[in-house]
């Protein structure tokens, strides 16, 4: 079977019905108003004789906003891929392997800023509510129909240096798909290098899920693009392994301005303990003065590029080059040069806020560097000769690059 509900049920039925056509996916996909999809539910379940009670419908799409479905059995487990307009929302911890619970996305771009963002939305229709889909990895991996494509690029960063930046110029071509820090693959990853496991079962993992979420909804896909959470530089060698062919940059940033960025709004890995990933664990955390241990996580980020450089693939742009490198180093780096069209488009999504998209970008590092306390300013000293050597290996990059197109 590839749908197995917890017991037989008029509503289980019509569910079978939905998951067997793609068709109503959709149509039903379409309606974001409760009341609206039950009396179209309905319509479906009289229209197959099937007797469902409108309660039942009402209680399959009760809106969950803290995500707790997550952490419960699924009410549609499927052995097989979901049809296309479906897509990894959520990574599940099992114990082993995370399996993946999925959204109906329908043909929505992914042009928010960050992946969660969509996710918030697609995941609270009623659709996504009432075919709330898990699969394990383990059946996706055994069956190679409606993969996405191999992955165009991978972006790592220090933080808080204009990655985000990167990844909606990059969507500005409709040609491209970007998923920026997607949860499920972050999950996966995290499970790949924590767990021990078998470096062919990390692999045939991080590909299943890679190829999940880089699916082509719109028949129009030439690119996927996956912008990383900060800390996956330490995942570096298990995604070269998986996908050798595949081209990454790191975006980096002068220390301080980073630091006076994290001051105001700290992100998950600066916090002591608060990232479950022992790669990155900080000896003594907890005692650190925040700035300090924000400094130190900077430096993890970063050596694990410079650890892994002669794995090859790499290219290090500094934000300082934003936002023309884009355009004129980043798409060239991931194997394509942008039409006049296209770079175009690019552009002017670069003159927006990446994270705001509905403001326009106003340059701020001369403020950031004047809000910097001494403290930060201490803590900036610690990560100076790691962004040192970055910078050093950029330059010597950049001329061996001149030097092989002057040949």
């Amino acid at each position: 079977m590839h749908y197995s509900p917890d017991s037989p049920s008029p509503l289980s039925a019509v569910i079978a019905l939905v998951l067997s056509d793609e068709s109503l996916q959709r149509r039903l996909g379409a309606i974001e108003v409760s009341d609206a999809f039950v009396a179209a539910v309905l319509e479906l379940s009289v229209a197959h004789a099937i007797v469902l009670d409108p309660e039942a419908v009402r209680q399959a799409i009760r809106p969950d906003p803290l995500g707790i479905s997550r952490w419960m059995p699924s009410p549609v487990t499927l052995d097989r891929w979901p049809t296309c307009g479906w897509l990894p929302a959520y990574s599940v911890p099992t114990g082993g392997v995370p399996a993946l619970d999925w959204a109906w996305f329908g043909s929505e771009r992914l042009a928010d800023p960050f992946f969660v963002e969509t996710v918030q939305r697609v995941a609270s229709r009623p659709l996504s509510l009432m075919l709330r889909t898990r699969t394990s990895l383990e059946a996706l991996a055994g069956d190679d129909a409606t993969r996405g494509p191999e992955p165009a690029g991978f972006i790592y960063h220090m933080s808080r240096c204009g990655s985000t930046l990167v990844a909606q110029t990059l969507a500005a071509d409709p040609a491209n798909i970007v998923l920026s820090e997607p949860e499920p693959f972050d999950g996966v990853l995290r499970w790949a290098v924590e767990s021990g496991a078998p470096l062919d079962e990390q692999i045939r993992a991080v590909r299943t899920v890679a190829a999940a979420l880089g699916r082509d909804r719109s028949g129009t896909t030439r690119r996927v693009f996956f912008k990383l959470d900060s800390w996956l530089t330490a995942a570096l060698p298990l995604l070269r392994a998986a996908f050798p062919d595949t081209p990454w940059v790191f975006v980096y940033r002068d220390p301080i301005e980073v630091l006076v960025s994290q001051a105001n709004a700290r992100g998950i890995h600066t916090v002591a303990g608060a990232l479950p990933i022992s790669l990155f664990a900080i000896p003594d955390a907890e005692r650190l003065p925040a700035d300090e241990h924000a400094a130190h996580m900077l430096v993890r980020a970063s050596e694990a590029v410079l650890d892994h450089w002669r794995l090859g693939g790499g290219l290090l742009v500094d934000y300082r080059e934003m936002p023309d490198a884009i355009v004129d180093r980043i798409a060239p780096h991931f194997g394509f040069v942008p039409d006049p069209v296209e770079a175009a488009a690019m552009r002017a999504a670069a003159t927006r806020n990446a994270k705001v998209p509905t403001k326009t970008f106003i340059p701020d590092t001369a403020g950031k560097r004047a809000a910097a306390t001494p403290e930060l300013w201490d803590a900036a000293r610690l990560v100076a000769p790691v962004h040192a050597r970055l910078a050093a290996l950029r330059r010597d990059s950049m001329m061996r690059d001149v030097a092989v197109t002057q040949r």
